[in-house]
């Protein structure tokens, strides 16, 4: 019996050669390996869904902090008006009045306000007369009342309210000044103008009647009885005991242009009508 071992050389021959027979042919393709992973028609669905979802969360997210930004803009404003008045009584001794007659005379409500701060001023009715011919209303009422009186005086104690040469209290854009009925608004909201109450109108509602005035191109109408003192409780029920009793108050609609909603805005409400009801359930 031959019992001689192969040598290495011809092990290594043999598994060589039993290796390239095992490697495919070229152009033929090894059956029976593994597929490449990727998704069924069920996952893609569940990864459309989950992606569906975590967008519509981030645009009611996205949607509620915008609000609130925008809201948050309009309380800055409102408070920086209740500076400037606070700083115009400092001034001047006196709350400027929110509400005259039509037509402005030296012994009307606002007249008689003006004289006692300028006595030397003796033609108030021709100065409110010339304010009336160069297109400034020469009216007082809640809503027109802040840039009125916060577009200040003159240097000239004789004549105060002459057009064009009043220092102004408050820096206020012009282009959300309406040049007709003097109006001040928010930034694309003519319908929520800024509105002014003294404690002698407390209880009192404004409009007496309807009001429709026009912005940019767009009428807004009041309802008559639409504005009128907010409560301590923040209620729409216009009975005493009002908020702010010894300064005033502003109030604003809002974002939706409607007054008596949750998002009115106040210089007394921390942040909207909402936020205050529910400070007052915490």
């Amino acid at each position: 019996m031959n019992t001689t071992r192969p040598s290495i050389s011809t092990f290594i021959q043999a598994r060589s050669v039993g290796d390239a027979a095992a490697r495919p042919a070229p152009g033929r393709v090894r059956t029976g390996t593994a597929r490449r992973p990727g998704f069924t028609l069920v996952e893609l669905l569940v990864v459309i869904m989950i992606v569906a979802m975590l967008a519509a969360l981030v645009t009611v997210a996205a949607s509620r902090a915008l609000t609130a930004a925008r809201n948050a803009a309009i309380k800055a404003e409102i408070d920086m008006l209740h500076m400037a008045i606070m700083n115009y009584k400092n001034e001047y001794g006196s709350f400027p009045p929110c509400y005259d007659s039509l037509t402005l005379t030296g012994t009307s409500v606002a007249g008689k306000h003006v004289a006692r701060i300028f006595p030397r001023a003796t033609n108030l009715s021709s100065q409110f007369t010339t304010l009336l011919n160069s297109k400034t209303p020469a009216y007082v009422v809640p809503t027109n009342a802040i840039p009125f009186w916060l577009s200040g005086y003159t240097s000239d104690s004789t004549s105060p309210l002459s057009p064009g040469n009043r220092q102004k209290l408050f820096d206020f854009n012009l282009a959300r000044v309406d040049s007709t009925t003097g109006i001040y608004f928010p930034s694309g909201k003519g319908g929520s103008p800024y509105v002014y109450i003294v404690p002698g109108e407390y209880g009192n509602a404004w409009p007496p009647a309807a009001f429709t005035y026009s912005v940019g191109g767009n009428s807004y109408t009041i309802a008559a009885g639409a504005y009128f003192a907010q409560p301590q409780n923040g209620e729409y029920t216009n009975a005493p005991p009002f908020a702010n009793p010894d300064t005033f108050q502003i109030l604003c609609a809002g974002r939706d242009e409607v007054f008596g909603n949750d998002d009115d805005l106040s210089n007394f409400w921390p942040g909207t009508r909402k936020d205050y009801r529910d400070s007052l359930t915490q």
